[in-house]
């Protein structure tokens, strides 16, 4: 009776009405519970059940699809994909940790084809289709809170790729500053991939995700491609980027179209926002809504541009995003627990580099005030709308700051005689590796 209730609150959720996605889920339809008709054993995640997660996604979407309910628990999985007509519904509270062996490269849920080689799963043809991953009755958790920074290893919670008509919601990720964004949107590989009936996400809603401790190099969404999706209720704290578009690693087959966001959160971040079309022909982006707390930026927007290795492929131009790309309704908030990179110090006015701190969680980074409310350098390589920028507590840059992407400095020099100098070791990155190797120990 308990899960019966749970999913007719679900069912009478209407999707939101500027949202591509379609709701699918038939209250009428199969319902299976992955514990008492599969087998699922909440204990604790010490055991990987990945293939018992994939062989009951597979027969019910075998039987025409239908709702999959995994009970609260705690469980370990990988490397699972959905499957047509699927939508798994994981009750609130329910911890899922990623079965993550040490300096691999792993991800916990795919949207996408499922292959047995997950090599051949990006450039093969076909898609998945009416499919979903949402809490029940609120958020679940995806916890690698306590992995600790992997080098070369990285994670990613969710991975989306050739799927048609999709959910995302109600997803809390729980990250220890690791490498790759959160939640991420690719496309196929495939050379031809672009004449497929879907070669990239396309028709979805994504809505109450949240992040803690993100890599501020990364953060909780990051879109290569997609096509007509909607987001809304995304916030990170502690990390990097909420909503990241910075397109360049897409290949010829990468680039965005018609996407909207809606309440976008950022506190001790990078930036709430940040749009690079890298060598990406986008098209219009439309956000509304953005409250960034304590971050280096509320909003960023960078060139396009290509690299040396593409610039004699005709199928590459300098990157952009289409006319008509807006953000509007800015709110920045001004704070000293923003994360830093060295790189970046040309752009802290003088008068805050006394208030620096190093950040020793293998980011590369120092904590300090925020530089600017909105950081506008696209150049004339695109032209974003940007409408309603407010700031408080700024002494400097309050509101939109045009020029250069980055003042590069050598940041040694810059930094001598303030306090941070001495806390910074001669080499960042090595001694962050020692001391996670002293901590596994």
């Amino acid at each position: 009776m308990k899960h019966v209730l749970l999913m007719i609150a679900v069912i009478s959720l209407a999707p939101d009405v500027n949202a591509a996605y379609k709701e699918t889920m038939d209250p009428d339809g199969l319902t299976k519970n992955l514990q008492t008709d599969f087998g699922l054993v909440d204990d604790n995640a010490k055991t990987n059940q990945s293939e018992l997660l994939q062989k009951a996604i597979n027969e019910v979407s075998s039987q025409g699809g239908g709702r999959l309910i995994m009970p609260k628990g705690t469980y370990r999985f990988e490397g699972v994909c959905l499957n047509s007509n699927v939508h798994l519904l994981i009750e609130k509270d329910t911890v899922i940790k990623p079965y993550w062996p040490k300096a691999e490269k792993v991800g916990v849920f795919s949207l996408t084809l499922y292959t047995e080689s997950k090599r051949d799963s990006k450039s093969l043809e076909g898609h998945i289709e009416n499919v979903s991953i949402r809490g029940l009755g609120g958020s679940f958790i995806i916890d690698y809170s306590d992995y600790g920074r992997n080098t070369p290893g990285g994670i990613r919670a969710i991975n989306c790729r050739q799927v048609k008509n999709f959910l995302l919601s109600d997803i809390y990720i729980k990250d220890s500053w690791t490498t790759y964004s959160a939640v991420i949107f690719t496309p196929a590989r495939a050379k031809d991939a672009r004449e497929w009936e879907v070669f990239r996400p396309t028709d979805g809603l994504v809505k109450n995700l949240k992040s803690t401790n993100s890599s501020s190099g990364y953060g909780l969404v990051q879109m290569h491609a997609g096509e007509s999706i909607h987001f809304e209720n995304l916030s990170t704290t502690n990390g990097g980027v909420t909503f990241r578009l910075e397109t360049g690693a897409g290949g010829e087959n990468g680039g965005i179209d018609n996407i909207t966001a809606k309440n976008i959160y950022c506190e001790n971040g990078m930036t709430a926002v940040l749009l690079g079309p890298h060598k990406s022909q986008n098209g219009v982006v439309k956000i509304d809504g953005v409250i960034a707390k304590s971050c280096a930026t509320g909003a960023q927007m960078g060139p396009g541009f290509i690299e040396k290795r593409n610039m004699d492929n005709p199928n590459y131009k300098q990157g952009r995003f289409a006319d008509g790309t807006t953000i509007k309704n800015v709110h920045v908030i001004f704070g000293t627990n923003a994360p830093i990179a060295l790189k970046a110090m040309g752009n802290v006015p003088e008068e805050y580099l006394k208030d620096l701190r190093w950040e020793n969680t293998g980011n590369n980074r120092l904590r300090g005030p925020s530089i600017a409310a909105v950081r506008n350098s696209t150049g004339d390589s695109w032209n974003p709308i940007i409408e309603n920028v407010t700031s408080e507590g700024f002494k400097y840059n309050g509101g939109i700051v045009i020029g250069e992407k980055t003042k590069r400095v050598n940041w040694r020099e810059f930094l001598k005689g303030y306090p941070v100098l001495d806390d910074i070791p001669a080499d960042p990155r090595k001694r962050m590796k020692k001391d996670e190797s002293k901590k596994k120990k």
